[in-house]
């Protein structure tokens, strides 16, 4: 095993997460905010700043993930700011492994009420949302997923999984579920990763639940989780009939429906796509309901699949550009899947400090953060000769 200290730098997007991925085993974790302590990189300013964490250190032998001993500026004089040590309870460092996350605390649920959001692309259309309202403060932010099960009036949520695409309060959070009719009720949530970290089952492309589907030529599909597909990708559905959509299968030869995205929109929110496919006779996804009511449970989600890449040049009757040759005139990568597990380091956003309920160490400004990393590589050299007895 060999020890290496690694050292690099990023620019965060403001209020966002970030991150950063290491193969290796990560001991020891730090960062320094430089624009925030004066220092100019690059073309981004430094500006000494009052009141902003500017260092933290993590080692997952003894600190708890989520967490970090930060250096907060004080007040400002002149060109020189007072340091306070401290610690930084949430939205801190946590040192990530897809094939094995971490276990976040299980939040109860008080009720839920619909609500709607708007989005412009791929398509201008209405989506409806639930306002999740839970009993204690959950520290959920934009991005996160989260898992919703044990709702004991609306037991058709359960166990599926959801991306926060808006925070309220400190005790309500939004996400792109279609609770139209359902009856609210007590439950339980629980954070499962965010939208920057790689997911559990460590493949992609992954299914992903649907949310929304509109009967409309091209089709959009929207999706309760960030889909992650491009513009070429092949895919098909897993659609019970309750969900009342049977032309997205195929009753005749038993194959599955296979459609072309020709439009995506993968930001937190939207999650929306568009596919190659003419929807203005298929059946309303979900009747009346764009979840079918809790009656009608069990049933397995309705699930759209990534199957792989395909030819979108047939496709001009949707306004798609024909691609360059060669490979958007061929199947390629028909049903392939890859490796996407990977470690790394997650680091959390707040407003910059170590406010109780809003801190966190990316803040609200687009700064250039210095980090270095202790890490181990184990390596087992090809030139020893083993005998075995």
């Amino acid at each position: 095993m060999s020890t290496q200290v690694c050292t690099g730098s990023f620019t965060n997007v403001a209020s966002s997460p970030y991150f950063l991925p290491l193969e290796q085993y990560v001991t020891e974790f730090r960062l320094k905010n430089l624009t925030r302590s004066g220092v100019t990189v690059g073309s981004v300013a430094g500006a000494l700043t009052s009141t902003r964490i500017v260092e933290a250190f993590f080692n997952q032998a003894y600190q708890n993930n989520g967490t970090a001993q930060i250096v907060q500026t004080g007040t400002v004089s002149g060109n020189l700011a007072p340091m306070n040590i401290g610690n930084l309870a949430q939205n801190g460092i946590t040192i990530y492994n897809s094939f094995s996350p971490p276990v976040y605390a299980v939040i109860a649920i008080a009720s839920f009420t619909q609500g709607t959001t708007t989005i412009t692309s791929p398509a201008a259309l209405t989506l409806n949302t639930t306002v999740f309202t839970t009993s204690t403060a959950h520290g959920y932010q934009v991005g996160d997923t989260v898992r919703i099960y044990g709702l004991t009036s609306a037991p058709q949520f359960s166990g599926l999984s959801m991306t926060v695409i808006a925070v309220g309060s400190t005790t309500t959070f939004t996400t792109l579920l279609d609770s139209v009719g359902a009856t609210t009720s007590v439950g339980s949530v629980v954070k499962t990763g965010n939208f920057l970290i790689p997911t559990k089952s460590g493949t992609y492309p992954e299914y992903r639940v649907i949310a929304a589907i509109t009967n409309t030529s091209p089709m959009n599909v929207t999706t309760l989780v960030q889909q992650n597909y491009a513009v070429g990708d092949v895919v098909t559905f897993d659609i019970p009939s309750v969900f009342g959509i049977p032309q997205l299968t195929n009753p005749y030869s038993g194959l599955p429906f296979q459609a072309t995205v020709i439009a995506v929109n993968n930001a937190v929110g939207a999650q929306t796509i568009s596919l190659a496919v003419n929807a203005t006779g298929f059946g309303v996804f979900g009747g009346t309901n764009g979840w079918v009511a809790s009656t009608a449970y069990p049933f397995t989600p309705p699930y759209m699949v990534n199957q792989g890449e395909g030819n979108i040049n047939n496709y001009q009757s949707f306004g798609v550009v024909p691609a360059p040759l060669p490979y958007a005139n061929q199947d390629v990568l028909s049903f392939a899947k890859q490796c996407n597990g990977a470690r790394g380091v997650y680091i959390g956003a707040g407003d910059g400090t170590n406010a109780t309920t809003t801190g966190g160490i990316i803040g609200a400004t687009v700064d250039v953060w210095e980090w270095s990393a202790v890490t181990a590589l184990q390596e087992f050299p090809s030139n020893i000769s083993v005998n075995y007895v």
